[in-house]
């Protein structure tokens, strides 16, 4: 969550919690169940949309998976078992609420559900509501599904969704992987850590971060019209180049200085903290964001350097401790408090100029079996901000990004991507 929020929402004097710094991790194993405390970043996703009272739809991760070939819906829901049985982290729910709040893996397992007749095309959000039907509840489950979506010509979409409190990117990478593994008749990995995201970057010592929240703008300027809600779009960018994030982040950097000349740009990029485990085999949600400075009149290796610096010396596992004063609030409150609502969301300042999520490339044949063979992939971007999510299956780059209504109106959001292709192409 956004360092400069939480310090909004510190009673005065702020006390800030102290954090045991000598945390070691237990040694990797199998693990049949989770039982543990709440991380505040788990909590922070998983209170988001819970008022009711917000304009924010909740915090998802969604995988999609197009492919040739159509299996039959018990293949699927035996794969779906046999995988949620060794990965626990599929079956968690919430218990309580605040600093008492605990995870359970005695909770609704992933569910199954297989469209014959659906529309939805992939390249946007429009027309995919009956693929976002089924709701997560945090207090049972279930908060993982796979949606089959049949199309012609023997093809098929996969929508693997979680919510965000319990799966990041990369542990749903590993649940697809196990899926296809079930599906292969392959020993399955299962999961061997049971400990928390916070756990592991304390585990790591690391003390110092240039990753902080500057005054900067939005990449497309300041909100403009009425529209509530967000948009995205997917775009396929082709065969994957050399430096293709700081190529991303150059796109964004020169857009945002047209709108706002004098301002640094600040790129978040979410980090996998499972480098700091190796062999740590988990759906937890192991990402934290560096954000990422540049200044006027630096660019892409600017950012590129940067972030190297930063990644070698583990920045992302810099753990504040002022993070706990979030679960001094019901997970109603925290929404209320940060999330966008009728009186702010025209108005709420820009936390970073853009989020760009690198998944990297992925190999096809670990999401294919006997009757399925995977082509491409890309991610639903989450909603809220303006996030980019890019993805690579074989020779195509996948890109998806989402953008605030109020931020892509007046035809920003078309400008934007032709300066982005423009930008990639040169």
């Amino acid at each position: 969550m956004p360092s400069d929020q939480v310090s909004a929402l510190a009673p005065a004097p702020v006390f800030v919690p102290k954090v045991d710094p000598r945390r070691l991790l237990p040694p990797l194993q199998p693990q049949t169940r989770i039982a543990r405390p709440v991380s505040t970043p788990e909590y922070y996703h998983a209170s988001v949309a819970t008022s009711g009272r917000t304009l924010e739809v909740r915090r998802e991760n969604g995988f999609c998976v197009e492919g040739q070939g159509q299996l039959p819906a018990e293949r699927w829901q035996a794969a779906l078992d046999a995988v949620a049985a060794v990965n626990p982290g599929a079956r968690l729910r919430m218990i309580g609420s605040g600093r008492k709040s605990r995870w359970d893996s005695d909770g609704k397992p992933p569910v199954l559900k297989v469209l014959e007749h659906c529309d939805w095309d992939g390249r946007s959000g429009d027309r995919m509501e009956a693929v976002y039907e089924t709701p997560f509840p945090l207090d049972t489950g279930p908060t993982v599904e796979l949606v089959v979506i049949h199309r012609p010509d023997n093809r098929s979409l996969l929508v693997l969704r979680s919510h965000h409190a319990v799966f990041d990117g990369m542990g749903s990478m590993h649940f697809l992987q196990e899926l296809f593994r079930a599906l292969r008749g392959e020993r399955l990995l299962g999961t061997n850590a049971a400990f928390s995201d916070v756990d592991l970057m304390l585990s790591v010592g690391a003390k110092r971060s240039t990753s902080r929240h500057v005054k900067t703008a939005a990449l497309t300027g300041q909100p403009q019209g009425d529209e509530q809600g967000d948009e995205w779009r997917r775009i396929s960018l082709g065969k994957p180049v050399k430096n293709q994030l700081a190529r991303v982040a150059e796109a964004i950097v020169s857009f945002m200085r047209q709108h706002s000349p004098q301002l640094p740009v600040l790129i978040g990029v979410p980090v996998d903290l499972r480098r700091h485990a190796p062999g740590l085999l988990s759906t937890a949600n192991y990402t934290n964001m560096l954000l990422v400075r540049v200044n006027v009149g630096e660019g892409s290796e600017q950012f590129r350097l940067r972030l190297k610096e930063m990644l070698d010396q583990k920045m992302e596992a810099v753990y504040p401790g002022i993070l706990e004063i979030t679960k001094w609030f019901s997970l109603a409150q925290l929404d209320r408090l940060l999330s966008r609502n009728e009186k702010n969301y025209r108005t709420k300042k820009a936390i970073e100029t853009a989020v760009i999520s690198n998944l990297g490339k992925q190999d096809g044949s670990l999401l294919s079996c006997e009757g399925f063979s995977t082509e491409r992939m890309f991610v639903v971007p989450i909603k809220g901000s303006i996030f980019t999510g890019m993805i690579c299956i074989g020779d195509e780059v996948e890109l998806t990004i989402n953008i605030p209504k109020v931020l892509a109106s007046n035809g920003r959001f078309d400008a934007f991507v032709a300066h982005l292709l423009q930008g990639l192409k040169d």
